[in-house]
């Protein structure tokens, strides 16, 4: 008899009217998909696309509210319970739906199921972990045998199972808690189950494990050893050749404790080597030193056997501390102390933090190795230390050669601070405090030489200045010596001179012998001007302040109104004019006396023009007579006893300006100088 369920929550009824609306309306359409197999087959994209499905099969595990899983002759998926009922394993059901793409493979939404019988369990599948590893019956009923590792309880009242098949372990998760007061650790065991797995975002299996709805589902086909009964083995004899092969049950080891640290690791030695164990349970650990005795699961590590899901079968008191054996970094890549306590003597050459602890970085000779430390025990460490380290020496990676396996790298873990001891400090001079150092004295020098180039221009500057002062005061005192000279000597016999004439003039003589003797005192006076005008350019130092303008008005204003030619003066505003240092308006203002002294001896003029200009080249100071003019190009080269073109060719040098003649016989004569802007 067909079934529809409808749901207790009146919310959810239009839902399930709706799945039954779409069978109706997919009455017309395509064929549904009828086989467990056509719908776990489909792509990805397929499956998105809601295709019919009409399936009928046996419930193999039902996990209320939410899914069932269902298997039929070809394979096994499952299907959305929709808030129905949950549903027993070995219900026979036909389910109608829509395809959905799953976490891993396709299974069924939107359905609605009908039971048709309870007919029981299908036959289970051997499977291998591989299988299981494959996906190939993911969500079908499996049966695989191991031996059982642990029985842990997990909340909810289920127990997870830890099961080895072969060198693999899989996971088995029963429903319920185990009531049935057998020891299942060690014991070979048939589980029969569900095969799922846990799945990531990229709809790959991780990790393969079982689901069994009760403990009837494990099956003990041979009952486990009780951990002091056990095989006893040495640490070398573990997983040696047998010629029945390893049959994977577990042994016992007895030796004395190197090392514990968190999470049950604990290394042991016995007389002949060490060896790895991994204990279970709550209870203390021991303590280095107590000689032990466990029991457990042989298994290969990286590179030597060691135990894992091990207990505790007795235990002694230490009765004194564990030698760490010594050891170079060559023996300890032989691998023959793999797990072994060693002690090393190395140089610390580097250390970093990671979220383990801390790492040191150790070298000897060519080789170097690491060292992993529990957080904070390296404190205070410097690279460049000598150290004596000890600790767990553990293989980290081999290589294979044929017939023959061999460490490749290989690391120690130090149980804690006491384990290391400095044996020397590393020189003060570290390769980074050297490179400091070296840095350092770099910079001082290139700040000496700096310093030394900046003191040499300073020394050169303050070197010119002098010898241009010591130039200046000599040319000074050499002009107050000279105009002292001419005042006390030319000027002095003039105005004796012109005493003479006056006192000849005065006794009456004839005509002219009068106008003779006038002209005579009126050249003497023109002379004792001119004296007094040299004595006066001679007194002045030119370091006074003052514009050439004003230099040149002060010229100007020497010469007599009543006596001679006019001097005139032609100038811009003060403002238009660059300022000129001192001893420029000096050289200039002897230039134009220079010019003016020819114009009014030579030149017969009656009217002489100064005249500055101003332009963005430079200043131009021209002086114009009216005078007879003469050949420039022969007369201002220099001839015997003229030495005034000269002298002013030699001011404009020193000044760097240049200075032009305009003149020709008859036509009057212009002094061009002109003055750089750039000019000091």
């Amino acid at each position: 008899m067909w079934r529809l369920f409808l749901p207790p929550d009146p919310r959810c009824r239009p839902a399930v009217l709706l799945v039954a609306g779409l069978w109706l309306a997919d009455a017309s359409g395509a064929e549904p998909l009828r086989t467990a197999r056509e719908v776990r087959s489909l792509p990805v994209a397929q499956a998105e696309s809601g295709l019919a499905v009409d399936l009928t099969g046996v419930v193999t595990f039902s996990d209320p509210p939410n899914t069932a899983f269902i298997q039929d002759g070809t394979a096994g998926t499952f299907f959305r319970l929709e808030g129905a009922p949950a549903l027993q394993p070995g219900d026979a059901v036909r389910v109608r739906g829509r395809t959905f793409p799953g976490l891993y493979l396709p299974g069924i939404e939107k359905a609605a199921f009908e039971i048709l019988s309870h007919q029981g369990q299908p036959e289970a599948v051997p499977a291998t972990y591989d299988d299981l590893m494959s996906g190939r019956y993911h969500y079908q009923r499996v049966a695989v045998e191991g031996i059982v590792r642990s029985v842990t309880p997990e909340e909810e009242g289920s127990t997870l199972v830890q099961l080895a098949l072969g060198s693999r372990r899989v996971e088995v998760r029963v429903e319920l808690p185990d009531s049935s007061g057998l020891d299942w650790i060690d014991a070979r065991v048939r589980v029969t189950g569900l095969a799922a797995g846990h799945i990531n975002a990229r709809r790959q299996l991780v990790a393969p494990y079982l689901r069994c709805a009760d403990w009837s589902s494990v099956e003990r086909l041979r009952a486990g050893t009780a951990p002091g009964e056990a095989p006893r083995l040495s640490a070398e004899q573990l997983l040696n050749f047998d010629a029945a092969g390893q049959g994977g049950h577990r042994v016992r080891v007895r030796g004395t404790v190197l090392a514990a640290f968190p999470r049950g690791e604990v290394y042991l030695r016995d007389e002949a080597s060490a060896i790895a164990v991994r204990l279970l349970g709550a209870e203390p650990g021991p303590v280095p030193g107590e000689l032990v005795e466990v029991a457990g699961f042989p298994e290969m590590d990286r590179f030597s056997a060691s135990l894992a899901d091990a207990t505790l079968v007795a235990r002694e008191p230490a009765t004194g501390p564990v030698e760490p054996v010594a050891a170079t970094f060559a023996q300890l890549l032989e691998g023959g102390r793999d797990g072994d306590l060693v002690r090393v003597t190395a140089t610390l050459i580097d250390r970093f933090r990671t979220d383990a602890g801390e790492v040191l970085v150790l070298q000897q000779g060519s080789r170097s190795l690491r060292a992993h430390l529990p957080e904070a025990a390296a404190a205070g460490l410097t690279p460049g230390s000598q150290l004596s380290v000890a600790g767990i020496c553990q293989v980290e990676s081999t290589l294979g050669s044929e017939y023959r396996s061999t460490p490749a790298s290989v690391s120690l873990r130090v149980r804690s601070a006491a384990d290391l001891a400095v044996l020397a400090s590393p020189s003060w001079w570290t390769v980074r405090r050297l490179g400091a150092g070296l840095a350092i004295a770099l910079v001082a020098m290139l700040l000496a030489g700096l310093w030394i180039v900046l003191l040499r221009r300073q020394v050169a500057g303050q070197t010119v200045a002098l010898r241009h002062r010591i130039e200046h005061e000599a040319a000074l005192e050499e002009r107050q010596r000279l105009a002292r000279e001419f005042h006390d000597t030319l000027e002095q016999e003039l105005a004796g001179l012109s005493l003479r004439l006056d006192a000849a003039i005065t006794r009456g003589v004839d005509e002219k012998l009068q106008g003779l003797l006038e002209g005579s005192r009126g050249l003497v006076s023109r002379i004792q001007t001119e004296t007094r005008n040299l004595v006066s350019d001679l007194r002045d130092s030119g370091d006074e302040p003052g514009t050439l303008a004003t230099a040149l008005q002060t010229l100007a204003g020497r010469q007599p109104t009543d006596l001679g030619p006019v001097i005139h003066l032609s100038a811009p505003p003060a403002d238009h004019l660059v300022p000129l240092p001192p001893r420029t308006v000096h050289h200039l203002k002897m230039i134009a006396g220079e010019a003016v002294s020819n114009a009014l001896k030579h030149a017969g003029a009656s009217r002489i023009d100064l005249v500055l200009e101003a332009d963005a080249a430079g200043v131009v100071m021209k002086i114009v007579d009216d005078g007879r003019g003469f050949d420039a190009d022969r007369e201002t080269r220099g001839r015997p006893g003229h030495f005034g073109c000269m002298g002013i060719r030699e001011r404009c040098a020193r000044l760097g300006a240049t200075v032009v003649w305009h003149s020709h016989p008859g036509t009057g004569t212009t002094v061009e100088v002109r003055l750089p802007s750039a000019t000091p």
